[in-house]
């Protein structure tokens, strides 16, 4: 679709989307559930600074998405990686358009020395970046 960029980076990856923030919410919960994830909360920080007394123009939710079986498999594997739970998917303005990005896993994972956990990363990020590819 002409319009739509993605940009990758080591820590993240974003695309751009025409949709409004809450077609692009409602969208990728839906999207998210068909891989296996749901969505445990969605944090509409506009609002939280808002309440704070700060003025915050853009709308910007994140969204903390979490796979059951593989967060069960994690956690077996290594309790500390509960300190990256859940998986974190931002949408976002910036400049009048919207985006919506992911925290890669695979970069999260990294902090942690054990290589076994390298294809776990890579089969999360592959299902959570295929949701958002189905999205944008």
């Amino acid at each position: 679709m002409p319009g739509i960029e993605e940009k990758t980076s080591s820590f993240s990856y974003t695309v751009k989307t025409l949709k409004t923030i809450n077609q692009a919410v409602e969208d990728i919960t839906a999207s998210l559930k068909e891989v296996g994830f749901g969505v445990l909360g969605t944090l509409n920080f506009k609002e939280i600074l808002q309440k704070k007394g700060l003025d915050y123009k853009d709308e910007y939710r994140l969204l903390e998405v979490c796979n059951p079986s593989a967060a069960k498999q994690a956690l077996e594997s290594n309790p500390e990686i509960g300190l990256l739970l859940p998986c974190t998917i931002a949408i976002y303005q910036k400049n009048d358009e919207n985006f919506i990005s992911l925290a890669k896993p695979t970069a999260l994972l990294s902090n942690i020395p054990d290589s076994r956990l390298d294809k776990f990363g890579q089969e999360m990020e592959q299902k959570l970046v295929s949701a958002i590819q189905k999205v944008k």
